[in-house]
Formats: structure tokens, C-alpha cells, sequence
């Protein structure tokens, strides 16, 4: 962030952050996350970033992993950020991907279970 001030006014909740404010991410990416009721800079905080990019999958919006790379260096280390390229090059790499696949994984199977239930009380 650009000064210890403003740093304070965030942390006193006195100075929100839109999206576009966020390092890597601007409107186009505010727009894109709008989709899926994403649309201040804490609602993105508080769901994360590999819960945000599965959700933009699931919707059908075909993010790009350099989505993921540019929502995990906005939110790490915050505000500040870290440029998306650094993220994907970097140690976090693997961990994000890995979690990317263990949420759609267990949102598969929570989906299949929830079909198995639905089928088994039409059957009955």
C-alpha cells in the first residue's frame, strides 16, 4: 500500500478498498467477480482466493490460472499485494492449484452424494 496512513485507515475500517484498488486485479476483473456477488475488496478477503476461482469455474466463466495467480498476490500479504507473476513462479504455486483441486473435488462429490439422495427418495 502506498503509506503507513493509509494502511492505518484501512485497518481502522475508516478507508474501504474497491477491487479495482487491489494490486493485479482492475475493473474488468471487478466486473468478472460482480458476476458471482463479489464486489468489495473484503467480501474477496473473506472468501479467498482459491474459493473465488472455483466458484468463477462453476460458473462458467473460464478464468485463466493467471486469474488465480492475480487474486492470490492481491490478497498476500495485505493490502500490499504481490505482483501475479511472483505468485506464479513461486512456492505458493503447487499449494494453490492443490487446493483449487481438492474444492472442486469435495464440491463433486457433495454434488454426486445430493443426486444419490434425490434418486434413492424417487425411488421409494
Amino acid at each position: 500500500m502506498r503509506n503507513s496512513k493509509v494502511r492505518q485507515r484501512i485497518a481502522a475500517g475508516k478507508l474501504k478498498l474497491r477491487i479495482r484498488d487491489l494490486r493485479n486485479l482492475g475493473v474488468k476483473s471487478e466486473q468478472v467477480l460482480g458476476e458471482i456477488g463479489i464486489y468489495t475488496a473484503d467480501a474477496l478477503r473473506h472468501q479467498g482466493a482459491v474459493r473465488v476461482y472455483a466458484e468463477l469455474k462453476r460458473s462458467g466463466a473460464a478464468p485463466s490460472l493467471n486469474l488465480l495467480w492475480a487474486l492470490a498476490g492481491a490478497l498476500e500479504p495485505w493490502p500490499e499485494g504481490t505482483h501475479w507473476r511472483e505468485v506464479a513462479h513461486g512456492d505458493t504455486r503447487l499449494s494453490l492449484l492443490l487446493a483449487v483441486e481438492d474444492l472442486e473435488a469435495s464440491a463433486a462429490a457433495a454434488r454426486a452424494q445430493h443426486a444419490g439422495k434425490g434418486a434413492a427418495k424417487r425411488g421409494a
